[in-house]
C-alpha cells in the first residue's frame, strides 16, 4: 500500500491538500501521531487488504512529530513501504493574511504574533521539509489550481467524474438555489395550450414530437447540448464534484421537461454520472 504523507506550515493548506486527494478517491486520515502510523498501516493491511494507498495528515502540533518522523520515515522505507510526503508551504505574506482573515491565532505564537509563530514553526520544520519528495508552494494558487497541482504531483490518482445533474422546473416556483446554469425555455412554443396535450408532461411522446417540430425547439436543444459538451471537461478541470444544468419554463410540466429529457437521451452515453430530476413532476 502507497502511504502519501501530508505535512507543512500552518495555514498553508494542509487540510485543502488532503481534502483534494480524498476528492480523487484516496482514504485520508487527519492528525495522526507518528508513533500510531505503523500499527494503522499493519491494521489496515489486514482490514483493507486491496487498498493500494493511504493518506494521512501530520502537523506541528503533535509535540512528538519532528522527533519521530525522521525515524519513522526511515523505518517504513526500509520496510518496502513507498512513502511520499508533501510539505505544504506558503509565503510570510500570504500566510499573515490568512492568519489576519480568519482571525486564528498561529499555535507557536507566545506573544500573540502571527508572524512569530510563522517563523518558529518554519525552523521547528525545516528538517521535516528537507525529508519532503514535494513540495507545494500554495501562496498564489486557487482551490482549482491546487487541484491540477495535485493531479500532476500524482498522476496516477484515480479520476472523479463531475456528477451532472439536468434539472427542469417552472419559473412560477422560482428558480432552483443550487443550479450553476439555467436556461429559459418559456418563448418556446407551449404544449399547454394545446387541448390534447395539456393534460400530458414532457415525458410523453406526443408532447415531444409536437415540440421538435418547431425549429428553435430544436435549436435550442442542439446548443443546450453543445454548450454542455463545451463546458463539461472546464467544469471537471476545475474539479468540481457536482454540476446542474437547469431548465425552465413557466410550469415547468411540459417543455422544460421534454428538453431534460432529450438532452439526457443525447447525453447519457458520453456522461457516466448523469441524473435527470423533474422539480414539478417529481416533487
Amino acid at each position: 500500500m502507497e502511504l502519501i504523507v501530508v505535512t507543512g506550515l500552518s495555514g498553508a493548506g494542509r487540510h485543502s491538500v488532503m481534502g483534494a486527494l480524498e476528492d480523487s478517491g484516496c482514504t485520508a486520515l487527519d492528525n495522526v501521531p507518528p508513533r500510531l502510523l505503523e500499527p494503522l498501516l499493519e491494521l489496515e493491511s489486514k482490514l483493507q487488504p486491496a487498498r493500494d494507498r493511504l493518506v494521512v495528515g501530520m502537523d506541528s502540533r503533535q509535540p512528538e512529530f519532528t522527533q519521530e518522523f525522521g525515524p519513522l520515515l526511515e523505518r517504513l522505507r526500509t520496510g518496502n513501504v513507498p512513502v511520499q510526503v508533501v510539505f505544504v508551504e506558503a509565503e510570510d505574506k500570504a500566510l499573515l493574511r490568512r492568519y489576519s482573515e480568519t482571525r486564528r491565532p498561529h499555535h507557536l505564537a507566545l506573544l500573540g504574533s502571527a508572524g512569530e509563530g510563522i517563523e518558529r514553526e518554519r525552523q521547528i520544520l525545516a528538517p521535516i521539509r528537507a525529508m519532503a519528495t514535494t513540495i507545494l508552494d500554495t501562496s498564489g494558487l486557487s482551490l482549482s489550481e491546487l487541484r491540477q497541482r495535485i493531479a500532476a504531483l500524482v498522476p496516477q490518482l484515480p479520476t472523479r467524474s463531475t456528477a451532472v445533474r439536468l434539472l427542469s422546473f417552472g419559473f412560477k416556483r422560482g428558480v432552483p438555489a443550487d443550479a450553476d446554469v439555467v436556461l429559459d425555455a418559456r418563448f418556446l412554443p407551449n404544449p399547454y395550450y394545446v387541448e390534447a396535450l395539456k393534460p400530458l408532461t414532457g415525458r410523453d411522446p406526443a408532447v415531444r414530437e409536437y415540440l421538435l417540430e418547431a425549429p428553435e425547439f430544436r435549436e435550442f436543444l442542439e446548443r443546450a447540448e453543445a454548450w454542455l459538451r463545451w463546458s463539461l471537461p472546464l467544469v471537471q478541470q476545475e474539479g468540481r464534484a457536482y454540476h446542474t444544468l437547469a431548465i425552465g419554463c413557466t410550469g415547468g410540466q411540459h417543455r422544460s421537461v421534454a428538453l431534460v429529457e432529450l438532452l439526457a437521451h443525447r447525453l447519457r452515453r458520453d456522461v457516466a454520472a448523469l441524473t435527470v430530476r423533474h422539480r414539478e413532476l417529481d416533487g
